[in-house]
């Protein structure tokens, strides 16, 4: 929340739990070896408690916990699992009505105004985005492997060069929360915006973000009448 800025909590991999635990035993051990004093009262609560039988019983319960807890570790990690059926999932759902007649208001502006836009944009996607969409919109932010189902390549031609700038839009603003109730599950952990940027700052980050990821918006089709 401090290093990004943000009013609400981020999501933290796994690994990053892991390793913030190695390090903390690590930096545990190094602290109790910076004398020989607290080296001797490190091995002095470990080695056998004499007639202390608080610390007899103590240790006893350390020495049979700490290789169950090590065990455990392994056999979670190594245990064939079993995979819930594959559920059918829309990638793109039908987008809102009041979203339909939406237009980027930057699209018709002059190519130095739109250039600004768009490098104001890839910052904001940057200070945005980047943590779960990745620096390059590929999918792989620092947070993607926290997800069940991993933020979406954005450089796949098949995933946002599909869509209308109106359609990212939507999702941007209104997140997984605003997704209509058809068609559910929709596995989306994808946050709701409208309330930290503004919409000018979401048609920007569009535009950066197609710039980034290195495609085009899908146009919109004439209406033939």
């Amino acid at each position: 929340m401090i290093l990004l800025a943000k009013d609400h909590t981020m999501p933290t991999p796994s690994t990053l739990l892991l390793w913030y635990m190695v390090l903390a035993v690590l930096a545990s051990l190094v602290y109790v070896s910076t004398s020989d004093l607290k080296w001797a009262n490190f091995l002095s609560f470990i080695l056998p408690a004499g007639d202390d039988k608080f610390k007899a019983l103590f240790q006893k319960m350390m020495v049979i916990a700490f290789p169950l807890l090590v065990g455990w570790f392994v056999y979670s990690g190594t245990v064939p699992g079993t995979a819930s059926p594959v559920e059918l999932r829309i990638q793109h759902p039908t987008l809102l009505q009041e979203f339909e007649k939406l237009e980027n208001p930057f699209a018709n502006a002059d190519e130095a105004t739109k250039r600004k836009c768009i490098e104001e944009g890839k910052h904001l996607y940057q200070q945005n985005c980047r943590p779960c969409h990745g620096s390059k919109a590929d999918g792989n932010g620092p947070f993607a492997n926290a997800f069940r189902l991993r933020p979406i390549n954005f450089t796949d031609p098949g995933t946002i060069a599909t869509v209308v700038e109106n359609f990212a839009f939507w999702r941007i603003k209104e997140g997984g929360p605003g997704l209509p109730a058809v068609s559910t599950p929709w596995d989306s952990a994808m946050p709701a915006w409208k309330d930290v940027l503004t919409d000018t700052q979401i048609w920007k980050i569009i535009m950066g973000e197609y710039v980034t990821a290195g495609v085009q918006s899908r146009q919109r089709e004439e209406m033939e009448h």
